[in-house]
């Protein structure tokens, strides 16, 4: 599976990436911020006026990894698994292994992220007071200005903000329908970013100036951004809601299931019909954590299988594979992740595996039937 960008690390168990795209970004902050470095230290050369205008971008990166850490944090708290963090261009967003299952949990870890910021905020506010001034009182005040303005432009109410999510979680509270929730905050979301355009351009023409080039682009990006991601917040609505008697059930077949310390002397024959792949390899606690690899096993003479672990001729399943919801937005959802990981995947019941399904046949199944 692509990755989304450079790994930096991991925390808590879930990796950090940094998309390539951040590097522009970095460039253009440097290039912006190096005017104010040069008026506040005109005695430092062009290179140290350079690397220190970089650090801006550096202690921004730090802020926007703070931010979807704490949305990490906050989601590990009410019970959700964090699949990844990734910076980007427009600053960065978390993954999660499912969706949140309810308003609270979903409001609580939306907000967390713009509260670390104001929390960064506030502590830079406190170093200023103990700065003399100078370069570094600079760098931190913009700084402090930067969190503060991520926190606010995070909370504005429409997707696919965070305030966004918050007013989602408050539709789904009150109507008891998260598609409507989502739907709702997308066609907020789509205003919003008209007013986005509308302010940011208008108000100069309003007093009678023409609005910076720089201001302009930056103004028509961010509108798009967010009218982009409200439109698909609505068209998520819609789908969820189109799926919603979605069962994956029929699309398995039935699995042979086998221990991972057996060989392959001991994998029962599969019944007429069944393939490689729906032998399922099971750890000690009874998780599917691999499938036979025909082409591996075909390698195996058969004198050798008494010989030969399973785990020696089988794949490994990713996280993804593994799927546990059977039926609805949330069945789809997770089929959809787990073939884009794996060309097998397992269901697992409350009561064992259900079976397995390969990419190949569930595109068949879901595939629009000509009229």
């Amino acid at each position: 599976m692509k990755r989304p960008g450079w790994r930096l690390g991991a925390v808590g168990g879930s990796p950090v990436y940094l998309a390539p795209s951040w590097l522009l970004v970095a460039a253009i902050l440097t290039v912006l911020f190096l005017p104010t470095v040069q008026r506040a230290a005109p005695g430092l050369g062009t290179p140290a006026a350079v690397a220190a205008a970089a650090t801006f971008p550096v202690l921004l990166f730090a802020s926007v990894l703070a931010h979807e850490l704490a949305h990490g944090a906050a989601a590990r708290l009410v019970g959700a698994q964090v699949r990844e963090y990734v910076i980007t261009f427009w600053g960065g967003h978390t993954s999660f292994g499912a969706e949140l299952r309810t308003p609270g949990a979903s409001a609580v870890v939306s907000a967390a992220g713009p509260l670390a910021n104001v929390a960064l905020a506030v502590v830079g506010w406190l170093t200023l007071e103990a700065l003399p001034g100078g370069l570094s009182a600079v760098i931190v005040a913009a700084l402090t200005y930067a969190n503060v303005i991520v926190a606010g432009f995070n909370l504005l109410p429409g997707n696919p903000l965070d305030g966004g999510r918050i007013l989602e979680a408050l539709i789904w509270k009150v109507t008891g329908d998260r598609d409507t929730g989502t739907i709702g905050a997308g066609w907020v979301g789509r205003v919003l970013a008209v007013v986005i355009a509308v302010v940011v351009l208008g108000l100069p023409l309003l007093r009678g100036q023409q609005p910076g080039l720089t201001t302009a682009v930056w103004a028509v990006l961010v509108a798009g951004l967010v009218y982009n991601g409200a439109t698909q917040s609505i068209r998520l609505g819609r789908a969820r809601r189109s799926a919603a008697g979605f069962d994956l059930r029929p699309l398995v077949r039935p699995a042979v299931v086998v221990a991972e310390g057996a060989t392959l002397a001991q994998v029962p024959r599969p019944p007429i019909g069944m393939a490689t792949s729906d032998v399922v390899v099971v750890d000690g606690t009874g998780r599917p954590v691999a499938v036979l690899d025909a082409a591996a096993v075909a390698t195996v003479p058969p004198h050798a299988h008494a010989s030969t672990p399973v785990t020696a001729v089988a794949r490994t399943l990713p996280a993804e594979a593994v799927l546990t919801a059977t039926a609805g937005a949330d069945a789809l959802g997770a089929l959809a992740r787990g073939v884009s990981a794996s060309d097998v995947v397992v269901l697992v019941g409350p009561h064992g595996i259900l079976g397995t399904a390969t990419r190949d046949s569930v595109v068949a199944a879901l595939a629009p039937r000509d009229r």
